[in-house]
């Protein structure tokens, strides 16, 4: 039975689209950024923690933010390859 309330209508926000080879270029970068991070040396990585460190915890935010680009850029590959293998 229904209530005779009419229902909400869900608002979807609009996305951006990028072209496979912008999806693409930007997927390298993000690897290439992340492979940077992991690898970079101890000096850069104090640098980018001291600019990260706005509520102490600059390292945390270091390391999360290399894991996070790492995470984005597998998503991105993976969608990648689903689109363009349809």
């Amino acid at each position: 039975m229904t209530s005779g309330t009419p229902a909400t209508p869900v608002t979807v926000e609009p996305g951006v689209v990028l072209d496979c080879d912008e999806a693409a270029d930007l997927a390298r970068l993000l690897d290439l950024v992340e492979d940077w991070l992991l690898h970079a040396d101890d000096d850069a990585r104090a640098d980018l923690a001291g600019f990260l460190d706005s509520s102490g915890h600059g390292q945390l935010a270091a390391a999360g933010l290399a894991t996070l680009l790492g995470q984005n850029a597998t998503t991105l590959h993976r969608r990648l390859r689903k689109a363009t293998t349809r």
